[in-house]
């Protein structure tokens, strides 16, 4: 993996905009396929931590109007196919699964969601979502009952960071759920506050295109920013509703969150009417991860009471 100097030229990281449709899955355009595409259903992923964690501790993000109730205390989702969104053609992956997520997220605290902080704007409220627990497969072509215990919504905003137009970082927003959370579900263990090393492998777990959770572990770390501690860039596989996706690293640990990257995420070939995912060469590395360890730092500095996160024996006693 080769760094990069001139991230902003190299990148092109754009703001979602067009029609209400395109709107609802993702934020910030943060895409696409490196080599050979890495992304795995949660049952058919041979780590059993890694499937541990997709199951307790990720959440996708979904507009309210998307998730029903029904009377057995299960939930419905209304949406369309990955195929009927994006006009796919023939033989592409995951088309005909739904595609219900706008953004994902990872629990972080009992009560406390971490996402991108694009994710959450004026148009699109804390209030607006539907903070979802099991959205993953369980087995081809049956996905994981949702209940009631898995199903929460916005309490507040605790802390959120917005960039400014020259820069990627900060954009991460911390969400304060209803209630804290219920059965098997459990908070992710954070990385200590220091660097990654150049090639260390990673793994990430969202629901890129809106889809049921995928486990990608074929990224590296293309950029550390040893230096810097803000943001590392990778070569994850990486779509639209990535936005916010848990990142870790080589030992499962949190080390951030992924915010941005290459565009577009599908492209038409020529000679066809239909669309493709885009693919790069792993070389081309050029997804943007946020940093988490300055985010749980700005969180205890405000004060928040969590033992797990501000306590200083937390992080393996590291800051």
């Amino acid at each position: 993996m080769r760094s990069y100097a001139c991230l902003a030229l190299l990148l092109g990281l754009t703001a979602a905009c067009g029609s209400a449709e395109e709107g609802l899955v993702g934020g910030m355009t943060a895409p696409v396929v490196y080599g050979e595409d890495d992304r795995v259903e949660v049952y058919n992923h041979p780590s059993t931590e890694l499937r541990r964690i997709a199951e307790q501790s990720i959440v996708a993000l979904i507009p309210n109007f998307r998730i029903s109730p029904e009377p057995d205390g299960t939930y419905s989702l209304v949406t369309k196919s990955l195929k009927d969104l994006q006009d796919l053609c023939d033989g592409e992956l995951f088309a005909p699964q739904p595609t219900a997520a706008s953004c994902s997220g990872v629990l972080i605290d009992d009560d406390l969601v971490l996402t991108a902080g694009h994710c959450i704007d004026e148009r699109t409220p804390c209030e607006s979502y539907s903070y979802v627990f099991n959205y993953y497969y369980t087995e081809p072509d049956t996905l994981a009952t949702i209940r009631d215990d898995d199903v929460y919504s916005c309490r507040r905003v605790v802390s959120q960071g917005s960039a400014g137009s020259q820069a990627f970082v900060p954009d991460f927003a911390v969400i304060q759920l209803d209630r804290a959370v219920e059965g098997d579900q459990a908070p992710v263990v954070i990385r200590p506050a220091r660097a990654l090393a150049e090639r260390e492998a990673l793994s990430m777990i969202g629901f890129g295109s809106g889809l049921p959770a995928k486990i990608d572990d074929g990224g590296l770390v293309a950029d550390p920013r040893a230096t810097q501690l803000d943001f590392f860039v990778a070569n994850l596989d990486a779509f639209q509703g990535h936005s916010g996706s848990a990142t870790f690293d080589s030992q499962n640990r949190l080390a951030g969150m992924l915010i941005g990257g290459r565009a577009p995420d599908y492209v038409t070939l020529d000679g066809e009417d239909c669309n493709r995912v885009s693919v790069y060469e792993d070389s081309e590395a050029g997804e943007i991860v946020h940093n988490v360890a300055p985010i749980v730092a700005a969180l205890c500095d405000e004060g928040w009471q969590a033992e797990d996160l501000c306590d200083p024996e937390a992080c393996e006693g590291e800051p």
